[in-house]
C-alpha cells in the first residue's frame, strides 16, 4: 500500500490493523465453510472454556489479556448464542462463573477440526514466507513488554532535543 511507503514505520499500528482486519475476516469465512455459526472474536474465551471447564469473569480475562468489561460482554454474545451458561453452581454469586453448554461443547469439537486445518494453512504460509510472523510477533511482545513503545519514542526524543541544545560546531 502506498501510504505506508510514504508513512514509513510510524503507522505500524495502521498497518498492523489492516493485517488484523483482514484476517479477522478471513476467520468469518472459514467458520462458515466449516458451518460454525460463530464470531472470531469470541474465540480467545471460547478457547480457555472449552480446554479448562468452567471459569469465572476475572480468570478468562486475565487468562487471555482482556478487560472484564470486553470478557463480560463477549459472554453475554456466546450467551446469547447459546454457547455458555453463567453462574453454575457457584456458591459465591458475586463470582459469575462460566461454562460452555452442550450445543457450545458440539461446537467446539467442530471447531477443533477447523483448527486443525486452520494450523496446517498457516504452517504453509509461514513456510513460504521470507520472516515468520508468528515467531517475530512473540519478539515484539517481549521486547514491548521490557520497554513499551511509548518509552521508547521518549527516549528518542530526550535524544533529538538534547542534541539539539548542544552548541553547533
Amino acid at each position: 500500500m502506498k501510504l505506508f511507503e510514504k508513512t514509513g514505520k510510524m503507522a505500524l499500528g495502521s498497518r498492523l490493523r489492516l493485517l488484523t482486519t483482514k484476517i479477522t475476516d478471513d476467520a468469518a469465512r472459514i467458520y462458515e465453510l466449516y458451518e460454525v455459526e460463530f464470531s472470531p472474536k469470541w474465540f480467545p474465551a471460547f478457547f480457555v472454556l472449552s480446554e479448562d471447564g468452567e471459569k469465572t469473569i476475572t480468570e478468562i480475562a486475565n487468562e487471555i489479556g482482556h478487560s472484564q468489561p470486553s470478557v463480560s460482554k463477549l459472554i453475554q454474545e456466546m450467551k446469547l448464542a447459546g454457547l455458555v451458561q453463567e453462574n453454575m453452581e457457584s456458591p459465591d454469586k458475586r463470582k459469575n462463573v462460566v461454562a460452555l453448554t452442550k450445543k457450545g461443547f458440539k461446537i467446539s469439537d467442530r471447531i477443533r477440526i477447523q483448527c486443525l486445518d486452520v494450523d496446517a494453512a498457516i504452517e504453509c504460509a509461514i513456510s513460504e514466507a521470507r520472516y515468520n510472523l508468528w515467531e517475530a510477533i512473540g519478539e515484539w511482545e517481549l521486547l514491548l513488554d521490557q520497554k513499551s513503545l511509548l518509552k521508547r519514542v521518549q527516549e528518542q526524543k530526550q535524544l533529538r532535543e538534547d542534541n539539539n541544545k548542544r552548541p553547533h560546531q
